[in-house]
């Protein structure tokens, strides 16, 4: 979000904002200034945004609580899922951790799936909760960085060091 020096106008790129967004607008502009008045004062520093829609702030404090209420909602979500799906003494059957070029159903003896349990059991909440998004919901690191509301190195970061854990992990 860009916000003029003088704070009279912000601009929301709605293409960022909202994936997928089709009309052919781009650009939000929030301000109360009228249209008018809004391109006498600043019409130069706004032409590289045509075309965009104007706002008012109360319209854009809305799109902000709505982005705010969804990130809120998408966060939770992550953080309830359970990372392996793996039922003592039910699941026999592995699906793909580190890799999408392994068959989908690799058999394993119990003991090496209860080592990769403990394995992931070492791992901070926010290692896993990437580990899952990263394997099993297939999100690209800047996805997740993305989601999460971080930087993409400290989400790369993570995703190693979290797989040097379990790489190294022994019974």
């Amino acid at each position: 979000m860009n916000i003029n020096e003088k704070n009279e106008y912000e601009i929301i790129d709605l293409g960022y904002e909202y994936p997928g967004m089709t009309g052919g607008v781009k650009w939000a502009v929030i301000t109360e200034l009228d249209s008018e008045m809004l391109i006498e004062k600043y019409g130069d520093e706004l032409s590289m945004f045509k075309p965009f829609v104007v706002m008012t702030k109360a319209q854009g404090e809305v799109l902000k609580d709505y982005d705010r209420n969804e990130a809120k909602h998408r966060m939770r979500r992550v953080r309830t899922c359970s990372l392996d799906g793996y039922v003592e003494g039910e699941t026999e059957y592995i699906y793909s951790v580190f890799s999408k070029d392994e068959p989908e159903d690799i058999v394993v003896q119990m003991d090496e799936v209860e080592c990769l349990r403990k394995a992931v059991e070492t791992l901070t909440d926010i290692q896993k909760r990437r580990l899952k998004l990263y394997f099993y919901n297939d999100l690209t690191a800047r996805e997740i960085a993305e989601l999460e509301g971080v930087s993409h190195k400290n989400v790369l970061k993570s995703l190693n060091e979290a797989i040097k854990k379990i790489q190294k992990y022994k019974n």
